[in-house]
Parts: C-alpha cells; structure tokens; sequence
C-alpha cells in the first residue's frame, strides 16, 4: 500500500508495538496498516484492535488502510464489513462492528455548535445552590479567580491527556487518538478528556459531571464572552477543577505530579477566597 521505504524499521516497530495490537502470531504482511496524521505508516495491527479504536472513535471514517503491505487501500469502516466474516464474525452481527462504543463519534466535528447548546443547559441544577449565596468580592474579583482556574487547567489538562494516552497507547501512536492534534488549548484539551475519560482512566473515577461544567463555561463562553457570569458558576467552577485534579491517576513521571499538586493548590486557594 504504501512503498517499501519502511521495510528496514519493520522489526523494530514490531517490537515497539507489540506485534500488532495483540496478535503475537500475526505476521507482518498479514496485519493492517495505515498513515498517521504525519504521514508515517503504522502497524501491523490485528482486526480485533482496528475494530475497537474505530469504535471507540479514535480513528475517523474516512482513515485509509490496507490488509498486507501493497494490499488495497480501502477506508476504514469499509475493511471491518467486508472482512468481519474473516474474523469469525457472524453474518447477522457484522454491522456491530463499526458500532459507537463511547459516544466520540456522535458529533466528530470540531464544529461545537450544537454539542455546546446541549452541555450549556446540564449544569444548571449543579450550579444553583451556591448561586444564591451572597458574597463579599466584587466581579472584578470573581473574575480574577476564574482566570486563575482556567488558567491552571489550561496548563495541566493537556498534560493529563498526553499522559494518558502514552500509557494505553504507546509512544508510537498516542497522538493518532484524537480528533484534534496536539497542542491543544483549555477548550480541545476538554472536549478530548470529556471523550476519552473512561477509555484512557478506566481505574479511575468517572468525572463526567465535572467535565460537563467545563462545557457549560465554554459554552458561556461562546455566547457571553464569560466563562462565569456570577460567582455561583465561578465556585461550581472551582469545585469541578478541584475533583479533576483529585481525580486524575498518580502513577504519572514525577514532573506531572509536580504539577498536578501546585494546580490543586492553586485551585483550593480560589476556592478558599470564593467563599468569602
């Protein structure tokens, strides 16, 4: 499929990839394979890892990949049809097979538009209690606490989403999991965590409530110009940084943890100064 200028990093890529997602036994030439976002071919890969990253909507619709090195080139959700009998998929469950599994490919556009009018109503109810309680800051205050939050997670939440997605993807093909490439920004690194939660931290807690205040404030955003509009939102706001932070795994390098313990401290001192 894609030339031979890549035949001698063959063994080694192997190694590194563990001889295809699973298949030890499977030879090189019977794998498949496809091009990263960079152009470099990747694989070999069993049918069994293919069909779950595109499930888990990791790889797009429209991502090429042939079985065999010089094998035909067809688009992803193509090649798990055609070749699900090959698999020992029964015919009556082939079109399971290029299933959603984790609700990433219900709206794959970088286009937030509608995404961001169905999160802006969910945290409603979440943010009504502390919305009513009085405060002694003024908006020039909130607003400087809500700058730091977002500020903070805006430095640490890409780093939490590399992390993760080294240690269940490998160094080799991390950075193919996501619908936008990295760098990202406070907004794509959240829209990526929102998805990739669960897949990546399965160990570790849900925080799907909290990633839906995130996309309330980005949603706000959008439509006020303010993250936060009063100091309610600011201190559900901060109640949600802090248990992402909480929540985020601890077998990170040392760099990582680093910082994730001055963003918990960061975000408990706005938290102590929004209770005021």
């Amino acid at each position: 499929m894609f030339g031979q200028q890549q035949q001698q990093q063959q063994h080694q890529q192997q190694q590194q990839q563990g001889g295809g997602g699973g298949g030890g036994e499977q030879k090189n030439e019977e794998g498949y394979y496809y091009r990263d976002q960079s152009g470099r071919e990747k694989g070999p890969f069993d049918y069994a890892s293919m069909q779950s990253w595109f499930s888990a909507g990791y790889f797009k619709s429209d991502l090429k990949v042939c079985k065999g090195r010089g094998g035909k080139v067809r688009n992803i959700g193509q090649m798990l049809v055609q070749d699900a009998s090959l698999h020992g998929v029964p015919s009556h469950m082939v079109q399971n097979v290029i299933a959603p599994k984790f609700g990433l490919a219900e709206n794959p556009s970088t286009k937030y538009g509608n995404d961001f009018a169905r999160e802006g109503k969910k945290e409603e109810k979440y943010a009504a209690a502390n919305a009513n309680q009085p405060t002694s800051l003024s908006v020039e205050n909130v607003t400087e606490c809500v700058t730091r939050v977002i500020e903070t997670l805006t430095v640490i939440l890409p780093l939490v989403l590399e992390g993760g997605l080294r240690a269940e993807f490998g160094d080799e093909m991390w950075a193919d999991m996501t619908s936008t490439p990295p760098p990202w920004n406070f907004e794509q690194s959240v829209r990526e965590l929102k998805s990739h939660w669960n897949s990546i931290f399965s160990s570790s807690r849900g925080l799907k409530k909290e990633f839906e205040v995130l996309m309330d404030c980005l949603y706000r955003k959008r439509k006020e110009g303010m993250y936060c509009l009063h100091v309610g939102e600011a201190r559900t706001l901060t109640e949600a940084a802090m248990r992402i932070v909480e929540g985020c795994p601890k077998d990170f390098p040392d760099a990582v943890n680093t910082k994730l313990a001055h963003a918990w401290q960061a975000v408990e001192e706005v938290r102590d100064v929004l209770k005021r």
